[in-house]
């Protein structure tokens, strides 16, 4: 028994003082990036909380826009992808560390057979039994220079990567239904203004046909205002087209059809109230990213993986041993005095490989330094993401403003024109003339509103806006 707990303690000590690495020690690399550009109004007010902790449902307000979004966090087949992924990683990471520890086995067997008496040393048969019992460990690899350390790392490294990949995939779900959204939304406006133009075109035809029976105007005039009503009539066309393409893809986001019973949404222009996100320094904003997280969990396990490498040059030390009992009788297996032991050490030098270990830590050298760039490559065109998402930003909320001043004059030229006209002072071409500037320019307001709060989406997506529902205080 002494023996025993000689070979116990032996196996647990060399478990406990294997494990150094020789992975080299990490150093996250140095992006340049620059700054963001400056955007008007307050993107950082006093006491707004991170990106990454404001909640979705904060931020998107919407009651019909949450509904869909839950909806697509809980059906979206490419997020439930990404969510198994994460399962898979997990398990080969469990493999890995498990392959850290010494794997403990029993083993049980029985004999009974008949010696012929040709074979037996006294000229008689007879009947022979053996049994055994035990515990014992096989080829558990003392880790002294850190190969499966390594290995194990790496596996880790890999599941927190493919982790920060889901939570991506995640917020890219949002805010593709959110753009989505607004597109169906934004159609479905254009389809009504449409309409609204199209009768009122139509009441104005029946004037312009009175008007050419009695003489006062030319067939010119009756040609153009049958143009402007077959116009407002292909505009109708192509926004039921988008909403019908908006709603197909929001079935598709969702992973099923879309619910009769969706709350009502809140209007397009109330999707601008709580729309502002915090921005600071970019090594604080773009080190949010799970992209750039994944990225860099990537190039960690690739840093470790030369560690594994690195330890194949030396020798590799296994050791198998076991406990148990033993005897000639199943009653007398676990008596006292039949106890049996093993203790098997084994050592593996490389000597001549045909340079397969050098050319596996070549391999591995490589593959870390196309993480590198592939991180670098990540951190640049997240930076371009943001500085592009808050320049437009910028960009649109000036047009929109100027947009909706014009729409306002447009619209006021209008009824000027269409009073003159009542009283037979402007043309029915004059006419014609402001009522089409009035709806281009309502056209065109509605098309940078569209744009103005996909734009929103975009600057909840590449901020690495936050992942659950509700905001975390900080």
């Amino acid at each position: 028994m002494f023996e025993i707990k000689k070979i116990m303690l032996g196996v647990a000590a060399a478990a406990a003082l294997s494990a150094c690495s020789m992975a080299p020690k990490y150093a996250q690399p140095q992006v340049e990036t620059g700054h963001f550009p400056a955007v008007s109004g307050s993107l950082n007010p006093t006491g707004q909380v991170a990106a990454t902790r404001l909640g979705w449902q904060d931020y998107f307000a919407d009651a019909r826009l949450q509904t869909l979004i839950a909806l697509a966090l809980e059906n979206n087949r490419d997020l439930r992808v990404a969510a198994l992924n994460v399962e898979a990683v997990r398990a080969q990471y469990a493999i890995a560390r498990a392959d850290r520890l010494p794997a403990l086995g029993a083993t049980g067997t029985g004999n009974k057979g008949r010696i012929a008496q040709d074979l037996s040393a006294t000229g008689q048969s007879y009947i022979t039994e053996s049994y055994t019992a035990g515990l014992g460990i096989t080829a558990f690899e003392l880790d002294l220079f850190g190969r499966v350390k390594s290995l194990s790392d790496n596996a880790l490294n890999q599941y927190f990567a493919q982790t920060q990949n889901r939570d991506a995939a995640q917020i890219s779900l949002i805010a593709t239904v959110a753009k989505a959204y607004f597109a169906e939304r934004s159609a479905q406006e254009r389809m009504d203004l449409a309409a609204r133009v199209l009768k009122s075109r139509e009441e104005s035809k029946k004037l312009t046909d009175l008007k050419f029976k009695s003489g006062v105007i030319s067939a010119i005039d009756v040609r153009v205002a049958e143009t402007q009503i077959e116009t407002a009539r292909a505009d109708y066309a192509v926004a039921e087209q988008a909403r019908t393409q908006a709603r197909t893809a929001l079935a598709l986001l969702i992973g099923q059809p879309l619910p009769d019973n969706l709350p009502a949404g809140a209007s397009l222009d109330a999707q601008f109230v709580n729309a502002e996100l915090p921005v600071g320094l970019p090594s604080e904003i773009l080190y949010q990213r799970p992209d750039v997280r994944a990225a860099e969990f990537a190039l960690k396990g690739a840093n470790a993986n030369i560690g594994a490498a690195r330890a194949a040059f030396f020798p590799r030390i296994t050791l198998t041993g076991s406990i148990g009992s033993g005897s000639t009788e199943l009653s007398g297996l676990f008596t006292g005095g039949n106890s049996t032991w093993s203790f098997m050490p084994q050592i593996s030098l490389p000597i001549f490989t045909w340079g397969q270990n050098k050319a596996n830590l070549d391999l591995a050298t490589v593959r870390k330094n196309i993480a590198v760039a592939q991180y670098e490559q990540t951190v640049q065109a997240a930076f371009k993401d943001v500085a592009d998402a808050l320049s437009a930003r910028g960009t649109l909320q000036r047009q929109y403003q100027a947009q909706q001043n014009s729409a306002r004059a447009q619209a006021d030229r209008y009824r000027l024109v269409n009073m003159r006209f009542a009283h037979g002072i402007s043309s029915s071409l004059e006419l014609l003339d402001a009522e089409r500037d009035s709806y281009g320019a309502q056209q065109a307001l509605l098309a940078t509103r569209q744009t103005l709060l996909e734009n929103r989406a975009d600057v909840y997506k590449v901020l690495g806006g936050g992942l659950q529902t509700q905001t975390v205080a900080q």
